[in-house]
């Protein structure tokens, strides 16, 4: 007798890209059909300057963020020195967006799932998350990069991939 694997938990990696949308809606689909808990998850890798908390929205559970009011980072404290201020990058996070995006689509698909919004390296965070959280299975898209970056860092995709010890399912 051949047993079918059981996956109670999907998480779902989410970028806001192409392939990413793909994996959403693949995710969900495989979340209504097995019954399965679903958690989304956006990394956040961009640096930011030090002392600096990364904005995620109060959305409502059950909102969506009709335009960009809530998408305004944290102003650091003036009387905190930034080490070499002059060669930082401007701070932006799209969490918000990202954030309204997925909650729009489970809406959508009338699925109840969580949000969760993590910092670090995407592949890291991922696999972190997913063996804290006992996922049975991952699901994320496969965005092409150019080859010589592809050459040097590799995908978050192959990287996950490669270094998970549950399921990965790539979408595309």
């Amino acid at each position: 007798m051949i047993t079918m694997k059981t996956f109670k938990h999907i998480v779902i990696a989410f970028d806001g890209h192409g392939d990413s949308q793909e994996a959403l809606k693949t995710g969900i689909d495989l979340c209504k059909q097995l019954d399965s808990r679903l958690t989304v998850v956006h990394v956040f890798e961009q640096a930011r300057p030090k002392g600096v908390p990364p904005v995620i929205p109060a959305t409502p559970s059950n909102g969506y963020l009709a335009d960009n009011l809530q998408n305004y980072p944290i102003a650091p404290d003036p009387s905190q020195q930034f080490e070499d201020n002059h060669n930082q990058t401007p701070y932006y996070d799209n969490s918000d967006e990202i954030v309204s995006q997925i909650r729009m689509k489970l809406d959508e698909n009338q699925v109840a799932g969580e949000i969760e919004i993590l910092s670090g390296s995407p592949s890291d965070a991922i696999l972190h998350f997913a063996e804290e959280k006992n996922a049975d299975l991952i699901v994320m898209g496969s965005r092409d990069t150019s080859g010589l970056k592809k050459l040097i860092f590799g995908s978050v995709s192959e990287k996950v991939s490669h270094n998970s010890t549950i399921p990965v399912f790539i979408a595309k």
